[in-house]
Formats: C-alpha cells, sequence, structure tokens
C-alpha cells in the first residue's frame, strides 16, 4: 500500500523551474525519517504548484499603479509592488471565477500526474491519501473539494471540480470509490477566520453558510463515509509558530462547526516552538506598525517547511494510519450526525 501525500504552497510563492521546490527540506525530513523504520512505508510525495497562475494579471495590475504621478510619492513601494500585491492578488484572483478555475486546472493535472507516478497504473486499491496545506492553499484545497460554489450546476460546461471529488473517497457520485483521505496538516493556516462567513442574524456564529460557499455538509459526508470504510477519526493537525500572523487555531473551532459530537476527527493544535522570552512585547501598540509590515516579510509564515517538529508530527500520522489500518475492522454504518 502506497501513502500518496499531496502538499499545497500559499499565496505570494514564486519559484523557477518545471519542478516545485518549496516543499523539499519537509519532503526530505520525511524520508530520513522513513529510511529509520525497520519496514518503510511506501511513500508518493506530490508537491503542487500554482503560483505563477496569475503572475501577468498582477503585473498589468502594477503597471497601472506605477503609471499613476503619486506612485513615487507613497511609502513602502517596495512592498506593495511585491509582497502586499501577490500576497492579497493571488487570493484576489482564485476568488474570480476565472482565475479560479485556471488554479484547479493547473491542481488537478498536477495531482494526477503524481498519482500516476507509481508504475504509470495510478493508486491501487488500499492506497491512502495525506494532505499538507499551507496558508492560502488550505483555503483553496478545501474550496475546492467541498464547496457548494463548484457544484456542476453553478460551473457550466467546467467539470475538473468534479473530477477531482470522484477521486476521493465519499465525495463522488460512487461514495464507495476513491483513495481514503486519513489525515489531514494545516501549516499557517488562516481557515479559521473564514468562519465568519457563516455568520447570520446575529444568533451565533455556526448556523449556516451562504450556499455558495458552504463546505460543511460534503465534508460531513466524507467524514462520515471515512469512519464507516476504517472504523475511526480523520487526524488533522494544525501547526502554528507563535510569530506567524496568519496561523489561528482550528480544534475548538472544527469541533463546533464539523463534529460537535467529537465522533468524526481528531484534531490538535500543535506549537511549533515556546514563545521566546520577549514575545510579550509583540503584543503592545508600540510595535504595531511594524508587525504590520513583519506579516508580509518575515519568516514565521514560511518556516514551517523546514521545521523538525512539523516534519516528526506529520511522520508520526503517517506511521500510525499504516497500523491502524492493519489493526481495524471496517464499521457497517456512519454515526449519526443528527442525534
Amino acid at each position: 500500500m502506497t501513502d500518496h501525500i499531496i502538499f499545497i504552497h500559499g499565496v505570494n510563492t514564486r519559484e523557477t523551474g518545471v519542478t516545485p521546490t518549496y516543499a523539499d527540506d519537509l519532503i526530505k525530513q520525511l524520508y530520513r525519517k522513513n529510511e529509520a523504520l525497520d519496514n518503510p512505508l511506501d511513500l508518493n510525495m506530490i508537491p503542487l504548484y500554482w503560483g505563477d497562475v496569475g503572475k501577468e494579471d498582477e503585473a498589468a495590475l502594477l503597471q497601472s499603479y506605477q503609471r499613476s504621478p503619486l506612485w513615487k510619492k507613497m511609502n513602502f513601494t517596495g512592498i506593495r509592488s511585491n509582497q502586499l500585491l501577490q500576497f492579497t492578488g493571488d487570493l484576489a484572483l482564485y476568488i474570480s471565477r476565472f482565475d479560479g478555475i485556471k488554479v484547479i486546472e493547473r491542481l488537478r493535472l498536477q495531482a494526477i500526474a503524481g498519482l500516476q507516478q507509481q508504475g504509470g497504473t495510478g493508486p491501487r486499491p488500499g492506497d491512502r491519501l495525506h494532505l499538507v496545506t499551507h496558508s492560502m492553499g488550505t483555503i483553496i484545497l478545501f474550496d475546492a473539494l467541498f464547496s457548494a460554489r463548484w457544484d456542476p450546476a453553478k460551473t457550466s460546461d467546467y467539470q475538473g471540480v468534479e473530477q477531482i471529488r470522484e477521486a476521493i473517497f465519499g465525495l463522488g457520485a460512487q461514495p464507495g470509490q476513491g483513495l481514503p483521505l486519513c489525515s489531514i496538516h494545516t501549516l499557517g493556516s488562516p481557515i479559521s477566520i473564514f468562519s465568519l462567513i457563516m455568520i447570520k442574524n446575529g444568533n451565533g456564529i455556526m448556523e449556516s453558510m451562504p450556499n455558495t460557499h458552504d463546505i460543511t455538509p460534503r465534508l460531513q459526508q466524507m467524514l462520515a463515509a471515512l469512519y464507516t470504510i476504517l472504523g475511526r477519526k480523520l487526524s488533522w493537525r494544525n501547526y502554528i509558530h507563535p510569530d506567524d500572523p496568519v496561523a489561528y487555531p482550528l480544534e475548538d473551532l472544527l469541533y463546533s462547526m464539523i463534529d460537535p459530537q467529537q465522533l468524526l476527527l481528531d484534531i490538535n493544535d500543535i506549537l511549533t516552538q515556546e514563545p521566546g522570552l520577549l514575545d510579550p512585547l509583540l503584543n503592545t501598540q508600540l510595535v504595531g506598525e511594524v508587525a504590520e509590515i513583519a506579516l508580509f516579510g518575515g519568516n514565521a509564515h514560511n518556516s514551517y517547511w523546514t521545521n523538525e517538529l512539523v516534519a516528526s508530527a506529520i511522520f508520526e500520522t503517517l506511521h500510525q494510519t499504516s497500523q491502524l489500518d492493519d489493526q481495524n475492522a471496517p464499521m457497517q454504518q456512519p454515526p449519526d450526525l443528527t442525534a
């Protein structure tokens, strides 16, 4: 059995060359840990790359800014031209239907190519899928897998998202087919902020979402199907660097939003390093302006790819998953989510 690990980066990631390199350090650490096992796992690493999809559109927008007579009189033009434009531009372009489809299609083709590396035959019965998503990459992947805005009735002739969903157990029209998703690892993820779109009538933030962005029904459907076939909860690890202003806790939010009975998910927030002695100073108003600049220029947000604790936690989950598959018999019925 093969463990297929798909990696997806966040916004403001620009690389040159055909093969993406942003996850190389993490992948090397995972391979080293695997080689130390008496019975190594069969690992298939699949890093996806979408960072240059909106490059031309963002360049055209920057040129329009630079034509303004005020541009040279503005402060922080370097940050505005690079980190800020790419950070917010990537997000804005993905939200648009046109560029969103370009991103999805890029990821779909790369995932297909990666999954077929195993002798050219694609995934085999018993194979497992794991997701390692960074920053905005989490939002993109969850939007593609679970959001109602990509349902066939809303996407006209484009069926790429449906093809992705058909490949994952519990998401397609044939719920008993596809690769089972066995673990999720979110690195520096802002996905909790997107729960704000669930607010309705001021009566609580967990009542419902707009139909076009609702991820909860399909996510619950997949989790119930996974529990039925695997007889265990889905492992979800959320990694947070204390200096990363984009990373937020997920544990309480996801339980209340998706799994209030804690039947389907095993969620843990993991701090990748302990706060420093001077960290309380970072929460004062005095350094607020500096912190805003550090949001786009600091190293904390990209540190997960080289962090030993992150690599160890991911590999431990991979190893435990393989052991649990050998021990647990599948259940006959999913738990009742409405009880």
